[in-house]
């Protein structure tokens, strides 16, 4: 054979792992007595050949974290002798039988992992102290050309799943649904959902969400439960109305190319006024004589590249801090559905079935969540960090597995033997708390 190094490429029986960062991670979830409760929650086989339901879900999320795209990829955690031999997994389901397992399984296994999410939920609480409980609820387009799927408003066919985030980005609910559902669309019963995964005696502070929650029936949800509301605006006729209105003096800087002013406001079913916090954007203005040509929608349209309205209920924050409250969701919702779905490769359903689909969603909301969970006890320089960097950083550091003294061993690099014992060290002292 030519080559234009001079190395040679020869077979080992050693077993070796280019995902020991992914083995710290199995260990972890055993310490959080996983095992136990897929076992407890998710209905088992009544053959006695099956596989428990953790034998389904664990590779599964080891899958997901290690960046697997597609069910087909559950081979690379079969092929890894060194990881299964540390994390005790006997044998691998192949990806046909994941799949018969997602068709099987459907609406009873989406019911089961949103009853573990739950579970976990209460672990994450404990993180949050001091701090209002705010819940961010947003839909998102999976495009699926499956031969049942809805198109969408957009006019692709797929699915629009409602996610619910709370602090920090945990997805407390999601609402697996059609490609032609609106996202406006049963906006309030999908908030009341995500406030029964809560424990007793806990309720949430504030909900954010985007202009499709501008709804009378969910401002008046939120009066009637004393929960704070920041809902991005529709600039319709009477909103452009009232802004209009303002006085020139009233309105403040907000930024060097923002101004912001406020005025009260009511729609049809509305049982109280609320406040519209108003951003006028700098961009090129009107010149005078166009008012004459343009359409009433013509001109609504341009108000609507030239403002930008938040509406709450929250009396006690300025206009500025309204701004700043609200805009924090493009980063604890929009940005972590992005991590769910490119991160952890939810963009890719693996079947036509919807409760099957439905089910494997629900899987990778349990194994982002437990990665939430698992970054609070890394480093804090690890913490910030995307799925995607934690793979470049700690899942894939290679390791060779040996036996010696009747002891299983994961030898690493030098540089890597801190990190790694620090790690393990804090998985235990929260595995018994």
């Amino acid at each position: 054979m030519q080559s234009i190094l001079n190395f040679n490429i020869e077979t080992t029986n050693e077993k070796l792992t280019p995902r020991t960062g992914v083995v710290i991670f199995g260990e972890y979830l055993k310490g959080m007595n996983l095992e136990a409760i897929c076992n407890s929650e998710i209905k088992s086989s009544t053959h006695h050949k099956a596989y428990n339901p953790f034998e389904y879900i664990y590779p599964l999320i080891l899958m997901l974290h290690s960046g697997g795209r597609v069910i087909s990829d559950i081979k690379e955690i079969g092929y890894d002798e060194a990881l299964k031999t540390i994390l005790k997994i006997k044998e691998i389901p192949t990806a046909d039988a994941i799949l018969k397992y997602l068709h099987k399984m459907g609406s009873d296994g989406e019911t089961a992992i949103k009853s573990i999410n739950r579970k976990y939920l209460k672990r994450f609480l404990k993180s949050i102290k001091n701090d209002d409980l705010i819940l961010d609820i947003d839909a998102t387009f999976i495009e699926a050309h499956k031969n049942n799927t809805n198109y969408s408003y957009k006019g692709e066919s797929g699915y629009m799943p409602m996610v619910g985030h709370i602090n920090n980005g945990y997805v407390i609910d999601v609402d697996f649904r059609d490609g032609n559902i609106a996202p406006a669309d049963k906006n309030l019963e999908f908030i009341k959902q995500c406030a029964l995964q809560l424990p007793i005696g806990k309720k949430f502070d504030r909900v954010r969400i985007d202009s499709a929650g501008y709804q009378a029936k969910i401002f008046n949800y939120c009066d009637e439960q004393k929960i704070k509301f920041t809902v991005s605006g529709r600039l319709d006729s009477s909103v452009k109305y009232e802004i209009e209105q303002i006085d020139s003096t009233n309105w403040e800087k907000l930024s060097s190319k923002e101004q912001v002013a406020e005025f009260y406001h009511t729609m049809n079913g509305t049982d109280n006024s609320f406040r519209m916090v108003v951003v006028k954007k700098d961009i090129t203005p009107m010149l005078p004589t166009l008012e004459e040509i343009l359409t009433d929608d013509e001109k609504l349209q341009y108000a609507k590249e030239l403002y930008y309205c938040i509406a709450t209920n929250d009396n006690d924050l300025t206009p500025q801090e309204v701004i700043k409250l609200h805009r924090q969701r493009g980063e604890t919702s929009e940005n972590k559905i992005k991590e769910l779905k490119n991160g952890f490769n939810m963009s890719y359903l693996p079947t036509s079935n919807f409760k099957a689909n439905s089910f494997y969603f629900q899987i990778g909301t349990l194994a982002y969540n437990l990665f939430l969970l698992f970054k609070q006890i890394l480093d804090k320089s690890l913490q910030k960090h995307t799925v995607k960097t934690i793979r470049y950083k700690l899942y894939n550091i290679a390791g060779k597995v040996v036996y010696h003294a009747r002891k299983w061993t994961l030898k690493v690099n030098e540089q890597f033997i801190e990190l790694l014992n620090n790690i393990r060290q804090r998985a235990y002292d929260v595995s018994i708390e």
